[in-house]
């Protein structure tokens, strides 16, 4: 059975952060183990889901991206990063999180582009006193320590017809006028979770990326072919109706 289905951004976040949630290895983390939420929009709804209440979703990130610019949220306004541990929430900073990760832990941190091989990127504000973000905290003792699931919730919207590793060597250099925060990118690899990855997860189908856009507040719409047995494509096609107006993050 086939269903055509269109996203906006905003309902691909809550589709992305319902999967992420539903996930075996975080379900088991929940459990019994240590989940750290990198701020960020699609991560507030990866938060929303886990959690199972609302947010304030705009707040719920450092580095933002607004018409024109790329800017930051001020740090007196800005959420901490959710902390799970044993299934309830930690009083831990972020940094002694990171100190006692382990395998079995998870660590959730969304990006800013993805490219066609599956490698995502992450801005960071470039300055002199820069230490690379909450990425450049946690990237390392995510991937060296083993046993340690990082999974990068992504929509479609953010995908890029640039290899990751071209415009981390672009943006390196020195940058002479910006519109916003002049920013690098660090390249992250792990468990991409877009809205394809998503529907696999939730209903068991096979998604498509057929096409893309749309104006009247679809602008960075998806549009997606459902494929699959034909309980699984009903599955699915209920999940879209259920996330159908999912609003927009406000300024």
């Amino acid at each position: 059975m086939r269903a055509e289905v269109v996203l906006t951004p905003s309902e691909s976040k809550r589709l992305i952060g319902k999967a992420v949630a539903s996930m075996d290895v975080v379900k088991k983390a929940l459990k019994s183990g240590l989940i750290i939420i990198g701020r960020g929009t699609t991560n507030s709804f990866v938060a929303e889901e886990i959690l199972g209440k609302s947010i304030v979703k705009s707040k719920y990130a450092r580095g933002i991206i607004y018409p024109g610019q790329i800017t930051l949220v001020p740090a007196e306004e800005a959420l901490p990063e959710v902390i799970i541990e044993n299934g309830k929430l930690s009083d831990k900073k972020l940094d002694e999180a990171v100190k006692a990760l382990k395998s079995g832990d998870v660590v959730i941190k969304g990006a800013n582009a993805l490219d066609v091989n599956g490698v995502t990127g992450v801005f960071i504000a470039r300055s002199p006193q820069t230490t690379g973000g909450t990425v450049g905290l946690v990237y390392g003792p995510a991937m060296c320590r083993g046993g340690i699931s990082f999974i990068i919730p992504v929509g479609l919207e953010k995908l890029i017809p640039v290899p990751i590793k071209d415009v981390v060597a672009e943006v390196s250099q020195d940058i002479a006028m910006s519109t916003g925060f002049v920013v690098g990118m660090l390249p992250t690899i792990g468990t991409v979770v877009t809205e394809i990855e998503a529907f696999k997860i939730l209903a068991d189908v096979e998604a498509i990326n057929i096409g893309a856009g749309g104006v009247g507040g679809a602008e960075g719409a998806r549009i997606f072919l459902l494929k699959g047995d034909e309980n699984n494509v009903k599955k699915a096609f209920e999940i879209v109706k259920s996330i159908q107006g999912e609003p927009a993050l406000a300024k």
